[in-house]
């Protein structure tokens, strides 16, 4: 099964896609977690370019060349092996931050489906710009040019319009969004054992 965690910086997808990494393995699953941009020449282009912006078309070429080798070498495998993976991040970022800069949303998500699996379970952690800059502060870090307000209203948007995928209200109780992820993850865990 693949799991994509989803949602603007700040939102707690990285303290959500552990947590649910743990409580399955817990459970006596088998899983592994994955985060994009990955380690691959592209995805380290990708992150050395963060505090100065690539081209437009240059980052998306960048990011569908990082995606397509995190699901040859990564993805894929793992659910070659009956693992369920997990993504910190997935091409529903892609489609949401690429489409704040101007390309048009449908044409990404079918750049990325011709090569990124579709996931079993999408989540879209979803909060405000402004409170999600002020964690991203409040963790040491600094916001850099993918944290614009403006831009993140417009990221925000397009993330909120996913289609089959579970808005969680990232501004609730940690333990509460927490529970609400694993209860809906066992749940689709289950329906998809009755199918195989």
């Amino acid at each position: 099964m693949l799991i994509a965690i989803e949602g603007i910086d700040g939102s707690g997808k990285t303290t959500i896609a552990k947590f649910l990494e743990e409580e399955l393995k817990k459970l006596g699953y088998s899983v592994v977690l994955l985060k994009e941009p990955t380690d691959s020449e592209w995805g380290r282009r990708i992150r050395e370019s963060y505090n100065s912006r690539l081209r437009p078309e240059e980052e998306l070429e960048l990011f569908l060349k990082d995606r397509e080798y995190d699901v040859r070498e990564n993805i894929v495998p793992s659910l070659k092996q009956g693992k369920i993976v997990i993504m910190d991040r997935y091409y529903f970022s892609t489609i949401a931050y690429q489409g704040a800069l101007g390309f048009n949303p449908e044409e990404l998500r079918e750049m990325n489906e011709k090569i990124a699996l579709k996931p079993d379970l999408v989540f879209i952690l979803d909060i405000p710009p402004e409170k999600a800059i002020l964690r991203v502060k409040k963790r040491g870090d600094k916001p850099n040019d993918f944290e614009r307000i403006e831009y993140l209203r417009k990221v925000r948007e397009i993330f909120l319009s996913t289609k089959n995928a579970i808005i969680v209200d990232a501004m609730k109780d940690l333990e509460e969004i927490k529970r609400e992820i694993l209860d809906k993850t066992v749940e689709k865990l289950k329906d998809h054992l009755k199918k195989d």
